[in-house]
């Protein structure tokens, strides 16, 4: 028992860190209290460290084959129609990986519970609510809630992988989850258009401080996801409704769109004041979460995936002291304090609420540069490297 791990939550975080350890023969079993995969509009861009894990781990190439290969970005300010052209073929010099990947966490998942059932020291859970956890110095042991008695299920470690509500944070570990909840609500839509016609790539920032968005292709199908932002006074209830209205204005020329999925929520940045509690250890957004300007919310909770793999390798195959937890406690939540969530709201400011006037063309100018920069755009396109946590 004491050299295997409970992960709580079965979303890509949870499960690329069950193929993590699995992978170095530890015992691993996922619980996770849906059904089946999330397949909600969610995050979906992958950077290249991100690249380079999921290369380790086996998957690369057939998550390239399901999605969308990303070699350049740009940004279109809205109101003058100027794009902005960002190619990433500076980082050829630099890098293994010089692209970004985009696929859905739904695919990301099916990809992975593949690779997964190869493995016989893993075992994942769909239908798995957790209850209850309680922990000692001999390890930890989870009740489920499956009726009267509750079946335990026992560990020596525990992951908790289980989102922004996160019961491992909130009912065992109790750790206060402190920060900001934005005053606007965003809007993740699904949709078929032709935006390659209209001049996008497959990752286009639009900005407007009423038509502001967040553009990417999600796969060669011709799949678009379109995140915009309206006031949270409205209704929630009725988001669907306005959405054609809102589209008149948003989208550019007048084609025809079809909308496939949408999903409103609120935006956050918090982070737990710790992501270490004796045995059991946090990662993904039950530990920090922050607005999905530029995908740094997903990105983070991969890299805290991959820094949790390779710390518990070593306590569990190299007998390294457990200390090395709180370390990945402290890096990670500084990583994620001083580094992501000031960017990701450093990006929403820009997309969303740059309005015409000195600051933006200021910010213009220094955008012009860095497009005609192959060091600007290196330091640019290299800016998820210091996310990474080494231990």
């Amino acid at each position: 028992m004491k050299d295997s791990v409970i992960i709580v939550g079965g979303g890509p975080v949870g499960l690329l860190t069950a193929l993590g350890l699995g992978q170095k023969g530890i015992e691993v079993t996922v619980l996770e209290a849906e059904e089946r995969p999330n397949d909600s509009p969610r995050a979906l861009a992958y950077p290249a460290p991100i690249l380079e894990h999921f290369d380790s781990l086996g998957i690369l190439e057939q998550l390239k084959g399901i999605g969308i290969v990303k070699t350049a970005l740009d940004w279109l300010v809205h109101d003058t129609g100027e794009f902005l052209h960002m190619s990433m073929d500076c980082m050829k010099e630099v890098s293994d990986y010089p692209m970004s990947l985009h696929v859905g966490q739904d695919k990301i998942a099916l990809v992975v519970l593949d690779k997964l059932a190869e493995l016989p020291n893993v075992t994942v859970r769909f239908s798995a609510r957790v209850k209850d956890i309680a922990q000692d110095q001999a390890g930890v042991r989870v009740t489920l809630d499956d009726g009267a008695e509750g079946e335990v299920v026992e560990g020596g470690w525990l992951v908790g992988c289980d989102g922004a509500s996160s019961v491992v944070r909130e009912r065992v570990m109790k750790t206060n989850f402190f920060g900001i909840t934005w005053p606007e609500r965003f809007v993740a839509t699904n949709i078929y258009f032709d935006f390659e016609a209209e001049g996008y790539t497959a990752t286009t920032f639009q900005v407007d401080h009423e038509n502001g968005a967040v553009i990417v292709k999600i796969d060669p199908e011709g799949l678009w996801r379109c995140t915009y932002m309206e006031s949270e006074a409205l209704p929630v209830e009725t988001v669907g409704d306005r959405i054609a209205e809102k589209f008149k204005t948003l989208l550019p020329g007048d084609g025809a769109w079809t909308l496939k999925q949408h999903s409103p929520y609120r935006m956050h940045q918090r982070c737990a004041d710790t992501m270490r509690d004796g045995r059991i250890v946090l990662a993904g957004d039950a530990a920090h979460i922050t607005n999905p300007t530029g995908g740094l919310g997903l990105t983070s909770g991969v890299l805290d995936s991959m820094a949790v793999v390779e710390v518990l390798g070593q306590v569990i195959n190299d007998g390294r002291d457990s200390a090395i937890l709180t370390e990945y406690s402290d890096d990670r939540r500084r990583k994620f304090i001083e580094i992501a969530s000031p960017r990701a709201s450093q990006n929403k400011q820009v997309v969303f609420h740059m309005a015409p006037g000195h600051q933006r063309e200021e910010w213009l100018a220094h955008m012009r540069r860095a497009s005609q920069s192959p060091d600007m755009l290196r330091q640019m396109f290299s800016f998820s490297e210091q996310l990474v946590s080494r231990f």
